[in-house]
């Protein structure tokens, strides 16, 4: 087993170990209680629901170099390539010591890329975080999980991480898609979550900060200001970051003329 969660549990293919296959939870309930039961039947029907709407948002978006390929689409679920590398957060724990700005600047662009992409299509992921973002061999970064997403007029399912959530009680958008954005461009370049020092379970007071417009300081930061942007609704959508982004870089370039 690769990982699992709510949504579905991934484990890599037995016949090719390059692949691995994504599908709905099961459980053995043959010695659990009726309650037990009653609970497990309900997670199952979500996952089979998120799975569901994974496979068809993965039949319909074409293929984009920033957007974890789908391989196919079966009756059991979605095959995937393997990616060793795990995913962006425990990259990040792991490595932050030796990660280069050229680095943080390439999966800033990935980030941003894929996400003005799914927009563009009309998916709202409505759960981007690092640990949903893949690390490649090349070490780019590809957006992955799409179970629960929301689709046309099909809203989304799931919600955001606490530390990557706008509003407990907003619905999903293009607009939380792009704080949590910001918060995915905070992590990438301090290395830590958006308030890591609050403990997971004081989750309301990270909340409550959200909702009076209090955020961890941006000064300095390289995108601090595109950060600030995100969590401000500054942007509508994701390709006016791009357009910061490359803004930036030419006034960099020019400035080292």
């Amino acid at each position: 087993m690769v990982a699992f969660g709510s949504s579905g549990i991934i484990c890599r293919d037995s016949g090719n170990d390059t692949k691995v296959l994504k599908s709905p939870l099961r459980h053995d309930l043959s010695k659990c209680s009726e309650d037990t039961i009653k609970s497990m039947r309900e997670a199952e029907s979500f996952s089979l629901a998120c799975i569901d709407r994974e496979k068809v948002i993965f039949g319909t978006l074409p293929g984009h170099k920033d957007i974890l390929e789908c391989l196919g689409i079966t009756d059991s679920g979605l095959q995937f390539p393997y990616m060793q590398h795990g995913n962006l957060r425990d990259y990040i724990r792991k490595n932050h010591a030796q990660l280069d700005d050229r680095t943080k600047d390439t999966w800033v662009r990935n980030a941003v890329s894929a996400i003005q992409f799914i927009h563009h299509h009309s998916i709202i992921h409505g759960d981007i975080s690092a640990r949903n973002f893949l690390v490649a061999d090349d070490l780019t970064i590809k957006l992955c999980d799409f179970a629960g997403s929301g689709i046309g007029n099909t809203p989304a399912v799931i919600a955001e991480e606490d530390r990557y959530r706008k509003s407990p009680d907003s619905p999903r958008s293009f607009q939380t898609d792009v704080f949590a954005l910001g918060c995915l461009i905070f992590e990438i370049v301090v290395g830590s979550r958006p308030y890591e020092e609050i403990n997971d379970e004081d989750w309301e007071v990270i909340a409550e900060n959200y909702d009076r417009g209090i955020f961890p300081p941006t000064e300095g930061l390289k995108y601090g200001d595109i950060i600030y942007k995100c969590w401000t609704s500054q942007y509508m959508v994701a390709n006016e970051i791009l357009l910061d982004i490359e803004s930036a870089e030419l006034c960099v370039y020019w400035r080292h003329k």
